[in-house]
């Protein structure tokens, strides 16, 4: 009698050793499922696979079985429409576990078609037409199961509709202006001259090439004015550095690099500045 509640696999592999009992039993470990095929002119069975032994496991060559697989509508018999209750999900995969569970099988992504759930009718119950994909190990035909769709009530869920605001890395300090809201959503790529960097300190961090054309430049492209100088800000002195964005865990991934300066305060700006450009 066939074990159900295992998957395809194991259930084809369980029938080989219960007719052959095996030295050592077959497994995932020692023994690979080709692909079944259908036989047509076989009174006593309706599949084919070719199965081989794991290279330099327990054994080696390779046969071919023939067995019937099972047909998901003559398995329930007719009897009755198997039936079971979830949460709604949008596809039938998401479902798999709990179908599972209440019809006591094992079936798999690889053994039944999927279902838009989205497109069905709306309602608490719903009839869903399972189909076994050609290439499963166990099943074939289709049954029709009903479905008792349970929805999430968002007023059982959310009990708590006053959430806090959102913030940013760099806090808006009163009086000044946070040059990461400023400066990260920016391309500064037309700057790559100017963002060259002076490396003269640990970690690859330096100092502008060129402080002054930097500047002037953010004031005659962007608009940023009176941008802090190193006298002014002295505390981002040896803090700027080039770095790819896959490497800096606040960079823009919409771009290749940027230069990132910190500890800035002064001149009416506060914070660390983002500036990304593709090299």
């Amino acid at each position: 009698m066939a074990i159900f509640s295992l998957s395809p696999e194991e259930m084809v592999r369980d029938q080989i050793n219960r007719a052959n009992t095996p030295i050592i039993a077959f497994d995932s470990t020692n023994l690979i499922l080709g692909k079944p095929g259908s036989l047509s002119n076989n009174p006593n069975a309706n599949t084919q696979v070719n199965v081989r032994g794991v290279r330099g496991e327990d054994y080696a060559g390779q046969v071919s079985i023939v067995y019937d697989r099972l047909d998901l509508g003559v398995l329930f018999r007719g009897d009755y429409r198997p039936e079971f209750s979830a949460l709604g999900q949008s596809n039938l995969y998401r479902l798999l576990p709990e179908l599972n569970k209440a019809l006591g099988m094992n079936l798999t992504e690889a053994d039944v078609g999927d279902i838009d759930l989205r497109l069905l009718d709306e309602g608490d119950q719903v009839t869903l037409e399972i189909h076994a994909k050609p290439g499963s190990l166990a099943y074939t035909g289709w049954v029709r199961v009903l479905f008792n769709r349970r929805q999430l009530m968002l007023t059982d869920v959310i009990t708590v509709n006053e959430v806090t605001e959102y913030t940013h890395a760099d806090p808006v300090l009163e009086g000044y202006q946070s040059v990461g809201l400023l400066t990260w959503g920016l391309d500064f790529t037309i700057l790559r001259n100017e963002l060259r960097v002076n490396i003269y300190g640990n970690q690859y961090k330096g100092s502008w090439v060129n402080e002054v054309a930097l500047r002037t430049r953010l004031k005659d492209l962007y608009g940023i004015e009176e941008w802090p100088t190193l006298d002014t800000s002295p505390q981002s002195l040896m803090t700027v550095r080039d770095y790819a964005t896959k490497d800096h865990p606040d960079a823009n991934r919409d771009f290749t690099r940027v230069v990132v300066q910190t500890h800035l305060r002064s001149n009416g700006y506060s914070g660390t500045a983002f500036f990304h450009y593709n090299a």
